[in-house]
């Protein structure tokens, strides 16, 4: 399998490019999932790809749960380092 580059800008203040690339491909597997479901008879391969589904949803959420952290503690830095350029 051949796996793109992701150049890391090693600054995620706004924007980490391995959280993004990771969301992406979860957000993906899950439109291939659903259209592999959409087109199976049977019922324990429906439910075992719905199942998958759900798991991606899953790693969505905590994608962007860590995203907001990493936001979050870079504000926190953000605000000490300008604490410390105003005296």
């Amino acid at each position: 399998m051949n796996h793109p580059q992701i150049q890391c800008a090693h600054n995620c203040k706004e924007f980490c490019t391995a959280i993004e690339a990771a969301t992406q491909r979860e957000k993906d597997a899950i439109l291939q999932y659903g259209a592999l479901r959409d087109q199976c008879d049977y019922p324990d391969v429906k439910h075992i790809l719905n199942e998958l589904i759900i798991q991606r949803q899953r790693s969505i959420s905590l994608l962007m749960e860590t995203k907001a952290l990493i936001k979050t503690k870079f504000e926190v830095l953000d605000q000490v380092r300008e604490g410390f350029e105003m005296v």
